[in-house]
């Protein structure tokens, strides 16, 4: 149907060009015979040849567009193209060399060992590790963001709780490290790509982990409700170290980080991954904060999405 459209605005000038000329000349035609055509006459074979004059100005600026619409169009699909190659490559090929970097840099930390006459070197080979470690998880990141865009979305019947207890359970160790643990309420069965919402509730609830306080046990609280025109709505609510509410689209954004590296890790793409994938369901992701006091973010996903 879109489609279509586009090609009618595309060809509109040469139909309606046509049409004019068509109707005017019609008219004319009948008094072409008469050896000396009156005022009226006169009127009607101006109009019918301004009528013919427009009908070709307008199918040569139609086509005009057209051709240019196609060069555009061309142009785009191989800049897509040339993205895709590139991105693919990125995740891929980067990742040989990344692992050779990481196993021998951990070699040379093995051989070396401790150097209490030069600790700089050991420190060199730390950090090389550190930063291709950092690198590994970002490509790992991507990939997830790509998969999410290049993928269709299938929907079918999920139950949330049966995909949030076996990622609350394999979280058990950084649970156990920041003495946290979470509660899951009601939770109402949703219409949804069941492997998109898993990497979504995982994302969620590592983010939650990640920035738990140091001051208080973590306490994670998902929950969620039917809402009144029919679509769900499920809350994920931490008591962790929070952020400034005005930051709350900011930290959905590619890249994007409120702390520094070094205190809390991260590579910036989990949170618009998971936006992205709200979205892709025709839902929303929302986050609201208060620093030192917690964060909540809120799922919304429509009734049914009929197609993504």
């Amino acid at each position: 149907m879109r489609q279509a459209g586009q090609v009618l605005h595309r060809f509109a000038p040469i139909f309606i060009g046509a049409a004019v000329g068509v109707l005017a000349l019609v008219l004319a035609l009948p008094f072409l015979s008469r050896p000396w055509p009156g005022a009226a006459e006169t009127v009607l074979i101006t109009l019918g040849a301004v009528a013919a004059a427009g009908l070709a100005w307008l199918a040569g600026h139609g086509l005009r567009q057209a051709g240019l619409a196609r060069r555009e169009a061309e142009a785009l699909r191989r800049r897509v193209e040339d993205v895709g190659i590139f991105a693919s490559a990125a995740r891929h090929d980067l990742r040989e060399p990344l692992r050779k970097i990481i196993a021998f840099g951990d070699r040379l930390t093995e051989r070396l060992g401790p150097l209490p006459d030069d600790p700089q070197v050991a420190r060199y080979a730390e950090r090389m590790s550190d930063a291709a470690g950092r690198m590994r998880g970002l490509l790992d990141e991507l990939t997830i963001w790509a998969g999410v865009n290049d993928t269709s979305t299938t929907m079918e019947p999920v139950a949330v709780r049966e995909v949030l207890e076996p990622l609350v359970a394999g979280a058990s160790e950084p649970l156990a490290a920041c003495g946290g643990r979470v509660e899951l309420g009601e939770l109402p069965d949703i219409h949804a790509d069941r492997r998109q919402c898993k990497i979504l509730f995982e994302i969620l609830l590592a983010n939650a982990i990640q920035y738990a306080s140091d001051g208080r046990p973590l306490v994670v609280s998902v929950a969620g409700e039917v809402a009144a025109d029919g679509g769900v709505v499920i809350r994920f609510a931490d008591n962790g170290i929070g952020f400034d509410d005005d930051k709350a689209e900011r930290i959905f954004l590619p890249f994007e980080r409120l702390h520094a590296r070094d205190a809390y890790p991260g590579t910036g793409i989990g949170l618009a991954t998971a936006r992205k994938i709200a979205e892709r369901h025709g839902g929303q992701l929302l986050a609201r904060g208060e620093m030192g006091i917690g964060a909540v973010f809120t799922l919304i996903l429509p009734r049914q999405k009929a197609s993504l």
